[in-house]
């Protein structure tokens, strides 16, 4: 269906939807203490009438020019809009406001909402204090009343408790059956139907419950605002879960990181508290527990108990890392099914607070010395002796040891050789120091990544080298290298290995 202004009831009906619905014929009343308080429920009320095709009529006191600008501001051209009609309250003759002129006014509204075909009239009407002067008795109000049902028309009165004496509200609040209250059409529970018997008036009781009115105003007002603290505290709450659990994925990502790296490497890896209990282990470390066909759940087990067959000669020195916190390197054998397996273990200490909580305890085959370099190693504190005393009781340990051996200084310079060198090289002892640097027959090997690898383990050098003789041809050997003396002046002693 189109209205008489071509727009449809769909369109209306969708651009002037509010929360505030008024009943056609109904009869209502709002108390309000700011103007714009009151303007957002008139423009609520104008729309709602708009939208049920009522002709509305606003009786107001200010200036028209700041009622159209509020109500602009709110959704509404009254310029534009021809289903409202303003009315300046200056324009009645209150001191001649009689009954009759009021229920011709109405009359007439309605005829006139009938012949521009709407389908109902609202009035809604800024109540003024003259008004009781004119209508004093409730016998007028109950004849308006009736006219208004007859002619189903929707009213609704403002009353500004501001500028309005306490009795005439209280009187008007006892008379309407309903009032608005924060923008809603609620009963009125104060309301006292007109009676025909007249009775002395008592305000004692309206007072009363204009007090209990504002106490109940007080109170929803304080709900509010306690729910809206509420609500700020549920969302900071909410914001507060989000974090912790974006900082719980985080620290979960971590861990499994350092799982899978720790699962990745060969070596086997463990953790162990303060009481050797094995709290950790890599899959490396399982592999060996399935191979032997012990209990692969180990948390919590001791270490001693998980491997029965483990040495415990070990366990003072990691009691001692446990006291002091420095990190060691033992060695030990493991028990496996082929028998004992010599093992190197690096002891990590993790510290909390200043004091070491855990061990992590890397575990990797190692291959003892052999005999002949456990005892050329030994032959080092006396060739050392020699240098630092040639005429001393070690002197000559250089010429009889059945190693190469030459003595240089920082950059190669040759200070001594022996005859085991000048063999090896298939030249003279005085054709190799006139030869003047060791680099003319000994260079460090490199691999295929073009690097040189060298090991220190407590102050014992080796080197992997290629030694060239007189004829040319090379040979693969290992450097073992000790410094003597200190600062700048030191000499450093060289042995020469073929093994590998």
């Amino acid at each position: 269906m189109v209205s008489s202004y071509g727009i449809s009831d769909a369109e209306i009906d969708q651009t002037y939807r509010t929360s505030l619905i008024m009943p056609p014929g109904e009869r209502a009343a709002l108390f309000f203490h700011r103007l714009e308080e009151a303007c957002e429920i008139v423009s609520d009320l104008l729309k709602d009438g708009i939208r049920q095709r009522e002709l509305c009529v606003l009786v107001f006191r200010e200036p028209e020019a700041l009622i159209k600008e509020m109500m602009r501001c709110r959704g509404l051209d009254l310029d534009i809009e021809r289903s409202v009609v303003l009315v300046p309250q200056k324009e009645f003759a209150l001191d001649n406001f009689t009954q009759a002129i009021l229920e011709e006014s109405m009359r007439g509204l309605a005829q006139r909402a009938k012949v521009l075909g709407f389908d109902g009239a609202r009035l809604i009407l800024n109540v003024p204090e003259e008004m009781s002067a004119q209508l004093p008795t409730e016998g007028a109000w109950s004849e308006l009343e009736r006219t208004r049902e007859e002619l189903g028309l929707t009213m609704v009165c403002l009353f500004n408790m501001t500028v309005l004496s306490p009795g005439f509200l209280l009187r008007s609040l006892s008379y309407y059956p309903r009032v608005i209250i924060d923008g809603t059409l609620c009963r009125n529970f104060y309301h006292m139907p007109v009676i025909a018997v007249t009775r002395p008036e008592n305000y004692q009781g309206f007072y009363e419950q204009l007090e209990s009115i504002r106490e109940e105003r007080d109170i929803r007002e304080n709900e509010h605002r306690e729910r809206s603290m509420l609500r700020e505290m549920n969302r900071e709450l909410q914001d507060e879960l989000t974090q912790r659990q974006m900082v719980e994925f985080a620290l979960l990502r971590v861990e499994n990181n350092m799982r899978t790296m720790l699962d990745a490497m060969p070596d086997m890896v463990i953790m162990l508290d303060r009481d050797l209990r094995v709290t950790m282990g890599n899959h490396a470390f399982i592999r060996y527990l399935q191979d032997m066909g012990l209990d692969t759940y180990f948390e919590g087990t001791s270490i001693y108990d998980l491997l029965p067959g483990t040495s415990t000669k070990g366990r003072r020195l990691i009691e001692e890392v446990f006291q002091y916190g420095h990190p060691t390197v033992i060695e030990t054998s493991v028990p496996t099914d082929i028998g004992n397996l010599d093992m190197e273990v690096r002891l990590v200490p993790i510290t909390v607070d200043g004091k070491v909580d855990r061990l992590v305890a890397i575990a990797r085959p190692w291959t003892p010395p052999s005999r002949d370099l456990r005892g050329m190693w030994g032959r080092f504190d006396s060739l050392r002796q020699e240098v630092l005393d040639p005429a001393g009781p070690m002197a000559g340990s250089m010429d009889s040891c059945p190693h190469p051996v030459l003595l240089v200084i920082h950059g190669g310079q040759l200070l001594k050789v022996n005859q085991a060198l000048a063999n090896e090289l298939g030249r003279s002892m005085d054709e190799i120091m006139a030869m003047g640097n060791a680099f003319s027959f000994l260079a460090p090997f490199k691999g295929k990544d073009g690097i040189a690898r060298r090991t220190n383990i407590e102050g014992r050098i080796t080197i992997p080298s290629v030694l060239t003789r007189r004829d040319g041809s090379t040979q693969r050997v290992i450097c073992y290298l000790m410094y003597v003396g200190e600062g700048d002046d030191h000499r450093v002693l060289v042995v020469i290995s073929k093994e590998q």
